[in-house]
């Protein structure tokens, strides 16, 4: 997304070469391959540990640090490459993300106002949704080997809270949608203003 977000902004007059469907297929086929070897790393690291305690983990879904409380061994060479599977992964795709922005805000800065607003307005929403999923991630794995009270909280966000809000945020890039909760706020603001109005207290202030 933030390939395609530079491409449209920066090489707008190339875009539709670019982004091809070969590229956009390349694209999604190395997510889904990312994600898959990522996650079969995880579960590499956890299924040949030694377990020999209680059968529950103090989370509301497997997730590899409350996961290694379980082991009966030493678990800080594991806990270590947990840290540098999905620590640094996630803090490296973070920074190459917000790099990515760096240059595409240098690139638009001598565009017209009303292009320069169009460029922000199409950044906005795709850096509002990695902020709500890398920051609460690098919370949890950016650390030692440890489990906190505060981490199903942090993870309710990066797991269910953006991708809920994801459609409702790229949602207000809609001109449409963006009028409709203007008639929205304007209609409630009339409505409280009119209440107000009837009250015999406000309309003696008023006067």
């Amino acid at each position: 997304m933030a390939y395609n977000c530079y491409v449209a902004i920066c090489k707008s007059l190339h875009y539709t070469v670019i982004m091809s469907r070969r590229i956009c297929d390349a694209l999604v086929a190395a997510s889904y391959a990312g994600g898959f070897l990522h996650s079969f790393g995880q579960f590499l690291l956890a299924v040949f540990l030694p377990y020999c305690g209680p059968s529950e983990i103090d989370h509301y879904f497997y997730d590899e640090y409350p996961f290694l409380n379980l082991a009966c061994t030493d678990t800080r060479r594991i806990g270590f490459l947990v840290f540098a599977n999905s620590g640094l992964m996630g803090l490296v795709t973070f920074v190459v993300l917000l790099m990515s922005y760096a240059v595409i805000l240098y690139a638009i800065r001598f565009y017209s106002v009303e292009n320069h607003h169009k460029a922000l307005l199409a950044c906005s929403s795709h850096i509002t949704v990695v902020v709500l999923v890398f920051v609460p991630l690098l919370f949890i794995y950016i650390r030692p080997a440890t489990t906190l009270s505060e981490d199903k909280v942090f993870a309710l966000f990066y797991t269910i809270i953006a991708l809920m809000l994801n459609r409702l945020i790229y949602t207000l890039r809609n001109m449409e949608m963006k009028n409709v909760i203007k008639k929205l706020w304007c209609q409630i603001i009339g409505h409280k203003g009119s209440r107000l109005k009837d009250i015999p207290d406000f309309q003696h202030r008023a006067s």
